[in-house]
């Protein structure tokens, strides 16, 4: 029986390759789409959203519009957060879900409900503040040690450090860190043997990346990390990620820290049977 499972996204590059990644498992009946500022605004990500289920088949999944916030990842994604190629995709014959994403959650989650919460947690947040529970969540972001905003804080904790506090606190999440997802890099040969129309958002991103090597990754093939699909597996194939628990916090800045919260954390896969899982998933 397949698991319900809800993603909540800011549409962006990776959380195409994710969505794409979801929509394509029978493992998993597709219960809808959230979506957060981030990548780009909450209006650009939305929209994203719906032409990626369009261009996917799937317009039975919903769309619910979630909080808005600064985006600050244009350099990164592209002005319209898929690499200006977001016009490219078909629209999507069915709006947007008009209603509130707290009451979508609590409406729709089910005790075998997975949620994969890829983008600010800001959504995730207020929901668990109304006293919504997740049974499980999985959640992309942070890093041991390690960040891409600053020294040591990651983009979708960084963009909203309250709201990741309140996950790491309240949550009892699973958390999917750069340490494991930069690991797990979308090579020039996996991009030729997926979806074209995926590979084709890539530009802007594997520009930038290619543009930002630094001394530590110097030696890093050519292509993405793709963050966000390394943890909708685990969404997908449980066990797909090794855990380990660790005592962990939330800093001012959006930093994992040293702290009480007793915190699930992805630490380990095996790439290359990763790797031949999603070309198989995403290919056409």
């Amino acid at each position: 029986m397949a698991t319900p499972l809800i993603i909540d996204t800011d549409p962006g590059v990776d959380d195409a390759f994710a969505i794409a990644l979801a929509a394509r498992s029978p493992e998993v009946e597709l219960k809808g789409l959230t979506t957060v500022f981030g990548n780009v605004g909450l209006d650009l990500t939305t929209a994203n959203a719906l032409r990626l289920l369009a261009h996917l088949g799937r317009t039975d999944v919903p769309v619910v519009k979630g909080s808005e916030g600064p985006g600050g990842a244009a350099d990164v994604h592209g002005a319209d957060g898929l690499g200006g190629q977001a016009l490219t995709l078909p629209e999507n014959p069915v709006p947007i879900s008009g209603e509130d994403v707290v009451r979508f959650f609590a409406d729709t989650i089910t005790p075998d409900t997975v949620v994969a919460a890829i983008g600010p947690l800001t959504n995730i947040a207020a929901a668990l503040e109304a006293g919504v529970e997740f049974p499980r969540l999985i959640v992309m972001g942070g890093g041991l040690g390690l960040g891409n905003m600053t020294a040591r804080a990651e983009f979708n904790f960084w963009a909203d450090a309250k709201a990741a506090r309140t996950v790491i606190r309240k949550g009892n999440p699973v958390v999917v860190p750069l340490n494991l997802t930069q690991r797990c890099i979308a090579d020039t040969e996996f991009l030729a043997n997926v979806d074209p129309v995926l590979s084709n958002l890539t530009g802007t991103y594997r520009a930038y990346l290619a543009a930002h090597k630094d001394q530590n990754h110097s030696d890093r093939e050519e292509g993405i990390l793709i963050h966000d699909a390394v943890a909708v597996a685990e969404a997908i194939v449980p066990g797909t990620l090794k855990l380990e628990t660790h005592g962990l916090d939330i800093d001012d800045e959006g930093a994992l820290v040293e702290g009480k919260h007793q915190v699930e954390v992805a630490v380990e896969t095996d790439w290359p049977a990763l790797r031949s899982f999603m070309e198989q998933r995403l290919s056409v």
